[in-house]
């Protein structure tokens, strides 16, 4: 996609103008109001069929993304909030009308739809993310798509230099939050979303993000299921033997426990291991070949030690850290420290 903005990335930038499929639902109006609050002036329209010539938070609803157009042409991305058998409709819609990024926040779509959409996209040079993508957020702008870092983001996103690379929505933010605290700002966060089939993966992230210099370093939260980990690391290795990477990259993949309960999902629908295939430690030895090779990946052994790793890869801090004994605490904890009882 030709770049045609001046902060942020493919999936988010100062030039995003959103649409909402589903706008009306109670979800889709919620997290409209709140972005409207907090950002103001990025979602421009919204449909929801029936409900055209009404408004949700003071944005116009229309009837099709044809009318929204009509009225408003510098829209370009559409979020998709839309019931699960009615997203492929959505999508389809969506790229007919030549919107060139698509989120689907959507839970719960039907896995032949999202194959069939997925090509169709594709074919037609459409970025898609998701499904169940909690959005992306990018504090330089300062600008976000759905609901990631709910009603108060600035708790746990600062500008700064990491890009933030998860299949989890509330782990993305609290990431962001954890490295806030030891010193590192974000440059973007993006939820990929969990579902056994990814429209945008850890390496298609990576690839758009590879030549922007405003990236200091990559944070990378893998599980197990499928091989898009297996991917990335495939990715970095071909950038950098092409000369296109030089980014420092801290990795966790969660789930070794599971190995041994293959045909169970754990969390995501994606999150599953099968006939012996989308194993954590075969991710995690990919990402370690990698960084044996190149010098730029390291593979946290716990959640926690992802600030670890970018401290030993070198990336330099964005202000302060507030956390100088090196420990970041959580904020609210179940554990007595002292006794290691739970609280009542």
């Amino acid at each position: 996609m030709e770049k045609n903005w001046n902060v942020g990335t493919v999936y988010l930038n100062d030039k995003t103008r959103i649409i909402v499929m589903g706008i009306t639902g109670r979800e889709a109006s919620q997290v409209v109001a709140e972005s409207e609050a907090l950002y103001p002036g990025f979602i421009v329209a919204g449909v929801t069929p029936g409900k055209g010539g009404s408004e949700v938070a003071g944005k116009p609803v229309y009837n099709t993304v044809k009318e929204a157009l009509a009225k408003h042409p510098e829209i370009n991305t559409g979020i998709v909030y839309v019931p699960p058998a009615s997203v492929k409709d959505a999508v389809i819609e969506l790229v007919d009308a030549g919107i060139k990024v698509i989120f689907i926040i959507t839970e719960h779509v039907p896995i032949r739809d999202t194959v069939y959409f997925y090509y169709y996209a594709k074919e037609r040079g459409v970025v898609i993310v998701g499904p169940t993508s909690l959005g992306c957020m990018v504090p330089w702008i300062p600008a976000r798509i759905g609901a990631i870092g709910g009603k108060n983001p600035s708790i746990a996103y600062e500008k700064g230099g990491l890009v933030i690379l998860s299949k989890s929505g509330g782990l993305t933010t609290t990431t962001a939050e954890m490295f806030k605290r030891r010193g590192w700002g974000v440059y973007m966060a993006l939820a990929l979303g969990g579902d056994v089939i990814s429209c945008t993966t850890f390496a298609d992230a990576l690839e758009n993000i590879a030549d922007d210099p405003n990236v200091k370093g990559v944070i990378i939260q893998g599980e197990v299921g499928g091989s898009y980990e297996e991917q990335a690391a495939e990715t970095i290795l071909r950038l950098w033997k092409e000369g296109r990477w030089s980014k420092p990259v801290a990795a966790f993949v969660a789930g070794r426990f599971q190995e041994k309960l293959e045909g169970v999902s754990f969390g995501h629908a994606g999150a599953i291991v099968e006939r012996g295939k989308g194993k954590a430690t075969d991710k995690i030895r990919a990402f370690n070949e990698v960084g044996k090779i190149t010098g730029l990946v390291k593979v946290a052994e716990f959640y926690h030690d992802l600030v670890h790793c970018i401290e030993e890869l070198r990336v330099p801090r964005d202000f302060e850290d507030t956390t100088p004994e090196g420990r970041v605490k959580p904020l609210y904890s179940t554990i007595d420290e002292e006794t290691c009882q739970f609280r009542g």
